[in-house]
């Protein structure tokens, strides 16, 4: 089929973008998107091979109450209180998105990838509760599909928290999946988010924990960096070479916290590098400093400790004012998209109202002993989370819930879902398994967004999308699983094989006016032949859609 042809029925499936399942404050954020994707195609670009791809009283008294009871192990509880606290500070939750968008929405978040269509329908089986049944199918695997759901939890937990600790940008020393893979081990087993950070602190190699320490650049100051940034919402480099020209931050805050690691080895770096010989310092430009706090004196009383162990204890501690907090904002906007504190990295320029609902938070996290399925889960079980997407703010002390663009790896993994693609490894077609998924996450990875409402990636994933090999294998009848399954399949009309390829793509129905502009376009189709085509240049433009690269 002609490109232009393609293009033209995407921009006629414009439903896709304007329906019901989009608010229209943000059709033309969307539209940008696929305009200028359509506006590119007149450009030369090289041949892309194989691209795949929630009363329960004030707040205060909720905190007061000490740790939730076991009973709660499914973050019921979590949720109630969220909700409560979140109309304390916002009012009234806005209107919840319907059960399809709820769907998609837990599926990319919860295990990184869209529904298939059979998992559309057990969902719509269950009762009332679906929503809640959901998420502790996804989360806790109490439902058939218990070891794949558990499995990819943890897979997209991992990857999520990959990008936290190398964010866009960050230039490595080594690959990332070593950290990715020990993140997936703790993640799996649901170790407490304290054990799995002080894991990260306490290292005693530079092969420790994944490899962190040597994907940072292996340098005690970079390493220092990104802990406070990573773990207590501190940006502290600025103080690396002088006073923080806008905070409290010293050089000797800087330093003092880098000595921690003062005795690992540097690799790949320079004769000007800061190093020490012993534990708890550092030498950098003729200077010693000694390992401290970021803040509060070092009044520990266990000498037998080493310095990265003291450090462990007080950093994750629950009487420390950030770490939790810091870690709660971070799962929130994750999930949600922005932040309960919106500059999740720069949490010390926070004022006290600002943090209130946020350390409120953090503490019951804490107190909770640091579960993250349980957080989790009362996040997604919350009215919150269950939101319509809204037209972006620009207010920090209001709720936001923005569209997200999915990742590079939740676009291949939702088209191999979608397209029902191979995915044995001894198939030599697997496009998993034969280079093509590593090809396309690194390709859109380049301009993958710093944050989840980040719009950068948008561009790079229409084009790809447009001209990959799988994309176009995925509209031809003789290749495609997915669209021989609906075209093929004699209990279907063609109106069910239109609204099956929308919920196998975009996890929704069509909406009327989709069904009559579809049916229009297949009108035209003189032969059974062409009619039979016509299902994969509409497929084309579902996959070509910005819908499909948004959880929304």
């Amino acid at each position: 089929m002609d490109k232009c042809i393609r293009i033209g029925l995407a921009f006629l499936i414009g439903g896709v973008v304007g329906s019901v399942e989009i608010p229209s404050p943000l059709r033309a954020k969307a539209q940008s998107i696929e305009q200028s994707a359509g506006a590119a195609q007149g450009e030369p670009e090289g041949k892309v091979e194989g691209f795949e791809a929630k009363e329960a009283g004030t707040a205060a008294a909720a905190i007061e109450s000490g740790p939730i009871a076991s009973s709660d192990s499914r973050g019921e509880a979590l949720s109630d209180w969220i909700d409560s606290r979140g109309e304390n500070a916002w009012g009234t939750p806005p209107e919840s998105c319907d059960d399809l968008t709820f769907a998609r929405r837990a599926y990319l978040d919860l295990v990184g990838r869209v529904p298939s269509v059979s998992e559309i329908r057990d969902y719509r089986e269950l009762g009332e509760n679906r929503r809640e049944q959901l998420v502790d199918e996804l989360i806790f695997g109490e439902g058939p599909r218990r070891d794949a759901y558990i499995r990819l939890l943890a897979s997209s937990l991992a990857r999520q928290w990959r990008q936290v600790l190398l964010p866009p940008g960050t230039t490595t020393i080594g690959t990332p999946e070593t950290l990715e893979s020990w993140l997936r081990d703790a993640f799996s087993q649901n170790r407490p988010f304290d054990e799995i950070m002080r894991d990260l602190i306490t290292l005693q190699s530079p092969q420790d924990g994944g490899g962190y320490y040597q994907l940072v650049g292996a340098t005690p100051e970079n390493y220092a960096g990104n802990l406070s940034r990573v773990m207590l919402g501190v940006r502290i480099d600025c103080a690396q070479c002088h006073d923080h020209p806008f905070t409290d931050w010293k050089q000797e805050d800087f330093w003092g916290l880098a000595a921690f690691y003062g005795d690992l080895q540097n690799v790949g770096v320079g004769a000007d590098a800061s190093r020490s010989t012993s534990r708890g310092t550092i030498t950098h430009e003729g200077t010693t400093y000694t390992a401290k706090f970021l803040w509060e004196d070092d009044t520990l009383d266990a000498p037998a400790r080493t310095p990265r162990v003291r450090l462990a204890t007080w950093l994750t501690s629950k009487d420390n004012p950030n770490f939790a907090a810091t870690a709660v904002n971070r799962f929130w906007q994750l999930l949600v998209g922005r932040g309960l504190y919106a500059d999740v990295e720069n949490l010390d320029l926070a004022d006290e109202q600002e943090r209130a609902f946020l350390d409120e938070f953090g503490q019951r996290f804490a107190a909770e002993g640091f579960d993250v399925h349980r957080l989790v889960a009362g996040i997604v079980k919350s009215d919150w989370y269950a939101a319509q997407a809204m037209a972006p703010s620009e207010s920090l002390d209001s709720f936001q819930r923005d569209l997200k663009v999915i990742s590079p790896e939740q676009v291949f993994d939702s088209l191999e879902q979608s397209l029902h693609l191979p995915i044995s490894r001894i198939d030599p077609t697997a496009p998993r398994w034969t280079g093509v998924r590593d090809q396309m996450v690194n390709r859109l990875g380049e301009a993958i967004g710093a944050s989840p409402e980040d719009y950068a990636s948008g561009i790079p994933q229409a084009l790809m999308m447009m001209n990959g090999r799988v994309t176009s294998e995925a509209i031809s009848l003789e290749s495609s699983r997915l669209l021989r399954a609906v075209v093929e399949s004699p209990f279907f009309d063609e109106t069910a094989r239109i609204e099956t390829l929308y919920l196998a793509v975009l996890t929704r129905q069509p909406s009327d006016e989709e069904k009559e502009s579809l049916a229009e376009y297949l009108d035209k189709k003189s032969t059974p032949e062409s009619r039979r085509k016509a299902f994969g240049e509409i497929l084309w433009a579902l996959l070509n859609s910005p819908e499909f690269v948004l959880c929304r």
